[in-house]
């Protein structure tokens, strides 16, 4: 057999899952108070968007893990300057190994699209799509929700965005619930246009500079839920809620600029997607939305996207209306 014969069938013989990934933003984040292991309990309506990371795992015969990243609109750069120990992506595989108890390997590449910092979620997406794609090699007969316990060590936004579709997150973020029951169909999804100023804000720094500055009300979460179960964008536009926008707004003054700039573009709302940097503004519809983002300045960084139905999923890309 020739070298070119035997590299394709070892190409082919390969073990390989391609996942897409999708970021996220946060219709509401209320901090409940500080635990006593340092985190913070949180309540927050979370929902997947179409911006999403595309994540393939090859399996390999060696024990070792690596990760490669590549961007898709976004400058990766500063990525190249982070440790494996502190990749999102190594640490999820890490886990997955102990989980499997296997001593296979696996090379991880990333596509990214969702701006680095800017709260929406792109290093959760990353290590929720390892979470799947190694499932799916190494633990077929595990289901997504009997893996995010163990996925809430990775970070505080993975167990939700490896279950997938609207949620109730809870706790540090271990607690997740669907908002939609199984089987049951998700309502229209939402049009909104997302704004990256240019710039990260660690999640770690604000919320130890969060100081209470509201009581805690159940019903912004309720009232969220039901929003999005009835497809509703206006109430959406009335309920959304972010405990953090203040103190982010304090220090990075050009997030609350954009949320004006938004406002006076016409969107319904405007919210800092969890610690930021990144800004959204609900819009009525497709056609909204792309109005709104068309008085935007044309510097800045900007996507219409919608939220989505679902997580996770095989790569034909994010279901979108």
């Amino acid at each position: 057999m020739s070298a070119v014969l035997l590299r394709i069938r070892k190409y082919f013989m390969s073990k390989s899952v391609t996942v897409d990934a999708p970021g996220k933003i946060n219709l509401t984040l209320e901090i409940l108070g500080k635990r006593s292991d340092g985190y913070h309990d949180l309540r927050s309506v979370l929902v997947p968007v179409s911006l999403f990371e595309t994540v393939t795992v090859c399996e390999t015969d060696g024990g070792d893990v690596s990760c490669s990243i590549s961007g898709d609109g976004v400058d990766t750069s500063e990525l190249g300057k982070c440790p494996p120990e502190k990749n999102l992506a190594v640490r999820a595989a890490l886990m997955m190994k102990d989980l499997c108890g296997t001593a296979k390997g696996c090379r991880i590449s990333i596509v990214k699209r969702v701006p680095i910092g800017a709260g929406m979620g792109g290093g959760s997406a990353d290590a929720a799509g390892t979470v799947e794609a190694l499932r799916r090699l190494w633990m077929p007969a595990a289901s997504r929700e009997s893996l995010t316990g163990a996925a809430a060590a990775l970070g505080s936004d993975v167990p939700a965005q490896l279950l997938g579709g609207a949620v109730v997150m809870e706790g540090r973020g271990e607690r997740v619930r669907p908002v939609f029951g199984h089987g049951e169909k998700a309502a229209a999804p939402f049009w909104l246009v997302v704004v990256f100023p240019g710039f990260a804000v660690s999640t770690g720094r604000m919320y130890s500079l969060w100081t209470p500055d509201l009581t805690p009300d159940p019903e912004i979460c309720k009232n969220a839920v039901r929003s999005v179960r009835n497809g509703d964008v206006r109430e959406a536009s009335r309920t959304v809620f972010n405990g953090l926008q203040n103190t982010v707004g304090r220090y990075y003054p050009e997030t609350e600029r954009f949320c004006l700039a938004l406002r006076e573009s016409g969107a319904l709302s405007a919210l800092l997607s969890g610690s930021g940097s990144a800004v959204f503004g609900l819009a009525e519809s497709r056609e909204h939305a792309d109005a709104v983002r068309g008085r935007l300045p044309r510097d800045v960084w900007s996507r219409v996207v919608s939220t989505l139905p679902d997580g996770v999923m095989a790569a034909h890309g994010p279901l979108t209306p």
